[in-house]
């Protein structure tokens, strides 16, 4: 009796043994899928889900920069979905999603979604997709630039002169006149990259357009800031319509994509501390007597209302 039960125990630890190889084995040779969730065969096209949700800032950017860059290398992609909630941020980013999502229009179909809102640079963004679909309480629109700098910069301008030698005139000098003329440039290059891509459906004129207005869903489809009205599974379905190499609905959908990065970093120099303040802002203070210097104004593509803030003034393009 004792015999057989050593033999069953070393049958068991047999099995045991080979099931677990095989599942090694099968994890270490299975094939590897982006989170996806077949609708068609193993050897259909895809369509490629990805998520864009909070604002344009370099990391947001640069995370959705990278998802598109992966999906024009995979040649098994054939269309893609960009699921956006987004008000806008700096300009310099937004131009860097505007760039990312035009460049894969050149490879493949792009249909935007609109989850809630598409707005200013949210909007510049998704410009170039083959059709912009959204929900009848989207936003999407704001159409314009503002500026932000220190109000001290500006008024102290004089003083700064006489502190500094300067190479030139006009080296790091600030003015409202100068950000004006500034914020016009970047105002008449966002309205024509809107009129560039959706002109063919807009029905209001490019001042209407200029003037930063939001609009809902179901106004933006009346006006041409969107194509129509539906759900992301409506998405989905008008991007493997528009790819040539999808038939019918024999295709597969991949999602990836984790939505906006979430993560703040503060490099601090030598001998400065940092004080918290409200609102999640972190301010730095350099020690006495040393003289600093950072970028003295910032461009912002956003549908929003500043915080208020003594130490600096809002310029807008109207």
């Amino acid at each position: 009796m004792l015999g057989t039960n050593k033999q069953f125990s070393a049958m068991t630890a047999s099995y045991v043994i080979a099931i677990t190889v095989a599942l090694v084995i099968a994890v270490i040779f299975a094939p590897v899928v982006w989170n996806g969730v077949p609708s068609g065969g193993d050897d259909d096209p895809s369509v490629a889900v990805v998520d864009f949700r909070g604002g344009t800032t370099d990391a947001n950017v640069n995370g959705i920069k990278q998802d598109l860059r992966e999906i024009r290398a995979n040649d098994s992609i054939d269309a893609v979905v960009l699921r956006i909630d987004s008000s806008g941020g700096p300009v310099d980013s937004s131009e860097e999603l505007y760039l990312a999502v035009n460049r894969t229009t050149k490879e493949m179909p792009v249909v935007a979604y609109v989850e809630g809102t598409a707005a200013s640079g949210g909007y510049y963004g998704i410009a170039p997709a083959d059709e912009i679909v959204v929900k009848p309480s989207s936003n999407v629109g704001s159409i314009g630039v503002i500026v932000q700098a220190p109000l001290r910069l500006i008024e102290q301008a004089g003083q700064q002169s006489e502190a500094f030698v300067r190479s030139g005139p006009d080296k790091a000098q600030i003015s409202k006149d100068g950000l004006r003329e500034d914020i016009e440039v970047l105002q008449r290059s966002f309205v024509g990259t809107v009129m560039q891509h959706r002109s063919d459906e807009l029905s209001v004129t490019r001042a209407e357009v200029a003037n930063g207005d939001t609009y809902l869903g179901t106004q933006a489809v009346e006006n041409g800031f969107a194509d129509r009205i539906g759900d992301s599974e409506l998405a989905i379905e008008r991007a493997a319509a528009l790819a040539d190499s999808i038939e019918g609905d024999q295709y597969d959908v991949v999602y990836l994509g984790g939505g906006a990065a979430a993560f703040n970093a503060i490099i601090v120099p030598a001998g400065a501390t940092t004080v918290q303040g409200e609102n999640n802002v972190t301010y730095l203070v350099h020690p006495e007597g040393e003289t600093t210097f950072r970028e003295p104004v910032k461009y912002y593509a956003v549908w929003g209302v500043p915080t208020e803030d003594n130490t600096a003034t809002v310029i807008r393009n109207d």
